[in-house]
């Protein structure tokens, strides 16, 4: 036993000695061409060897490799495959007795690379990977073949880690046009060691000339590799890039990640955990897990915070212009969060909270086929004054003046088109409540809307908000699946104050009081304006207890009146309003144009009657009024129109929306009062001369019918005067007649007397 031993021992000091002589007795540079010679035979490509070749062998097998090139594929632009200023590689010699490759740091510098892909799609590496991969097959199969011991192979592997220094990458993507460069590229690990953690740190300089785009990258992390196990970790993620460009959609962009990445391919799960993302001022923090990561249906679930940040200050970190605003102290504060889960092709938010400065959004909401997204929502807003939002409104803006209105051509040509393709491809179904809002200066609360769109029929219905102390509520119902866009609209207000409504939509509350309506309209178009000249539909109204600003009829007439009596009236420093205690009416819509022909008026002053017509799209009015003194000399200075009363003024409205023009017709009314009187006389004096007719004829009917019966009276007593001669001679005169010929001219005689 002894002796085996000291044999033993003699062989492997005749062996180290022998490893230690050989770079002595061998040049490893003599066999240049052999090792050229077999890289070719490997992989096609030609290995020029430019610098020495450095070899020891104990207590390491180190390779130290000057500059080589290795050629490139035949068809591709670039002269090298891949260049080496300078490579070192060790390998401890004794743990390969017992099938273990414990290799030392590997070093390359200088690398330079050429990556190439042609036209067709053809990459310089293609030729190198089919070769690769047909060489492995056979040694698998071979293996299978002839090597059945489950000790053969290496029991270990360890690295004791790489170091690649001053390296430049260059891809050229001839089919696209794209090429990128990497420079500098610098990567340094610690022992790579499988299934233990080592620290890796890298930084490069990426650029790109089409598109133009340049960054600088670092990354540091601790990373795990078991190959065994398919697990794969980066604990402690340190990535940071900035960049600028064309390529880039922000002009310069700063981008952070942090956080801890685990994959097991085996299980096929995914977690990122402590995630934090940050992209200039904004920060976001996130948990994922995700599983089923290899099948073809991969989902996840976590959670996505936001944290605080103006979105002001970063639009202008940026670069980017945001529009005018009426507050520039809007977007000053941003923040949200929210639970998720979902898949490629889903997402769903939960416990979803989003505020936009003193504004909270939270709800829930889905997104289904991110190719055709259909969403899915039910969410409250508890207030916001979307006003600030809005572009300001200037002092000195004075209004835009009305324009004609175009032709048929000409209309359809200037004006914008609505979006009708756009609203095609939404795709929702969801509410929204809204607690206060604030728009166009008016204020609502208790705001609901339900809200459907697929396909281009887009539902909003039911709709309801309080109001101005009263309520609407509202149907709106829009079709934009053909070439026009078909509006409905079924809307109702319940005992809303209108005075301080249209204060607040228009700056002017030119009609006050509690009003209750009704409007049901239709139109279509491709443009809004065209939707104003189709309107058609009907509605009702009713004010009461409110006044009409801007127009004193009472005011109007006792100007007319003084204008006729050549009389110059007094300065009034009353209101130009006309007060109502009820203003009621009907409409029908037709083509835009609104036409009631019973509006009734009451007030304490006046009754009014009246008819006519609004054009909404030229905003145009063409009324008629009759206005009616009542007794009554309360109100707007009744007792000056005392002597009206009872008459009917015609007031004739004519202008725009914005600025009524009354006008009275006092000449005329008097014309006609002036007429009315006559004929009234005239048909007074008839009906007095008829009943005197009537009167007559009765007494002389009465007593000459009574004669004629017997109770004719003699001469002497119907006059009394009547002598015996002037009877004698008119019955001397007077023929003879029959009884019916006496009553004959008796009545023809009276008759005409009376005539």
């Amino acid at each position: 036993m002894r002796v085996l031993l000291k044999i033993i021992t003699i062989v492997v000091i005749l062996v180290i000695a022998g490893l230690i002589a050989l770079p002595f007795i061998v040049d490893p540079n003599d066999y240049k061409p052999q090792i050229s010679e077999q890289v070719e035979k490997a992989t096609g490509r030609t290995l020029t060897l430019e610098g020495d070749i450095g070899l020891a062998v104990f207590p390491w097998v180190a390779l130290e490799l000057g500059p080589l090139t290795l050629s490139n594929a035949a068809g591709f632009k670039a002269e090298h495959f891949a260049k080496i200023a300078s490579a070192e590689i060790r390998i401890k010699l004794m743990p390969l007795l017992q099938k273990k490759l414990e290799m030392d740091t590997i070093v390359l510098d200088g690398l330079v690379l050429n990556l190439e892909k042609n036209k067709a799609g053809v990459t310089n590496w293609d030729d190198l990977a089919n070769q690769s991969t047909t060489k492995q097959a056979d040694k698998t199969s071979d293996n299978n073949k002839t090597n059945t011991d489950p000790s053969a192979g290496l029991a270990a592997l360890s690295i004791a880690g790489v170091k690649l220094s001053n390296a430049n990458i260059l891809w050229a993507d001839n089919a696209s046009g794209a090429h990128y460069t990497i420079q500098h590229f610098n990567l340094n690990t610690d022992p790579l060691v499988p299934g233990k953690p080592t620290s890796i740190d890298m930084d490069f300089d990426l650029s790109s000339a089409n598109p133009q785009m340049a960054a600088h990258v670092t990354l540091g992390s601790e990373l795990t590799v078991d190959l065994a196990k398919q697990y794969y970790t980066l604990q402690d993620l340190r990535f940071k890039t900035q960049a600028e460009g064309e390529a880039i959609p922000l002009p310069k962009l700063e981008l952070a990640i942090q956080g801890d990445i685990n994959a097991d391919l085996a299980q096929q799960t995914l977690d990122l955990s402590a995630l934090l993302i940050q992209i200039q001022e904004l920060a976001i923090e996130s948990t994922i897990n995700a599983s089923q990561i290899l099948s073809d249906k991969p989902n996840f679930t976590g959670q996505l915070v936001v944290k605080p940040f103006s979105l002001r200050q970063l639009a202008n970190q940026l670069a980017i212009d945001l529009p005018d605003m009426a507050d520039d102290n809007t977007l000053e504060s941003v923040q949200l969060s929210s639970q998720m889960a979902g898949s490629t092709d889903e997402i769903k938010l939960t416990d979803l909270v989003l505020k936009l400065d003193q504004s909270t959004l939270s709800g829930q909401m889905a997104v289904k086929h991110f190719n055709d997204a259909a969403i899915s929502f039910k969410l409250a807003l508890d207030e916001i004054d979307a006003d600030r939002y809005m572009p300001p409104v200037t002092q000195d803006e004075k209004p835009t003046p009305k324009k004609a209105m175009p032709t048929a051509s000409s209309g359809a040509a200037a004006a914008s088109q609505l979006p009708l393709d756009s609203l095609r491809e939404l795709n929702l179904k969801g509410s929204l409540d809204i607690g206060k809002l604030k728009i166009s200066g008016t204020q609502s609360d208790t705001i609901h809307i339900t809200i459907s769109a697929n396909k281009g029929a887009i539902k909003l219905q039911p709709m309801r908000a309080n109001l101005y102390q009263g309520q609407y509520n509202g149907n709106v119902n829009l079709d934009a699946k053909g070439n026009n866009l078909k509006l409905s609209i079924d809307e109702s207000l319940s005992d809303v104050q209108a005075g301080p409504l249209l204060k607040d939509l228009n700056g002017d509350d030119k009609i006050s009081g509690v009003v209750n309506g009704k409007i049901k309209l239709s139109g279509q178009g491709s443009t809004t304006d065209q939707i104003k000249q189709t309107l058609s539909g009907d509605g009702r109204f009713s004010f009461t207890d409110g006044a009409l600003k801007g127009i004193n009829i009472a005011e109007s007439i006792r100007k007319a009146k003084a204008a006729l009596k050549n009389e110059t009236l007094a300065p009034s420093s009353e209101v130009v309003k006309t007060d109502f205690s009820s203003l009621t009416g009907t409409f029908t819509a037709t083509n835009g144009v609104f036409n009631n022909q019973d509006l009734t008026l009451m007030s304490p002053l006046l009754r009014i009657k009246g008819a006519g017509t609004a054009d909404l799209a030229k905003e145009a009015i063409d009324y008629a009024l009759g206005v009616s003194i009542v007794e009554t000399s309360k109100g707007q200075q009744g007792k000056e129109l005392a002597d009206l009363k009872g008459l009917t003024v015609p007031v004739k409205i004519t202008g725009s929306f914005d600025n009524p023009k009354p006008t009275v017709d006092l000449a005329t009314l008097f014309k006609d009062n002036a007429e009315a009187k006559i004929n009234e006389k005239l048909d007074a004096e008839k009906a007095r001369l008829k009943d005197k007719l009537n009167d007559k004829l009765s007494d002389k009917l009465g007593g000459n019918i009574g004669d004629l019966f017997g109770n004719k009276k003699s001469d002497t007593e119907t006059d009394p005067e009547a002598t015996p001669e002037s009877e004698a001679e008119t019955n001397e005169t007077a023929p003879t007649q029959t009884p019916e010929d006496e009553l004959k001219e008796m009545i023809g005689g009276k008759l005409k007397g009376l005539f």
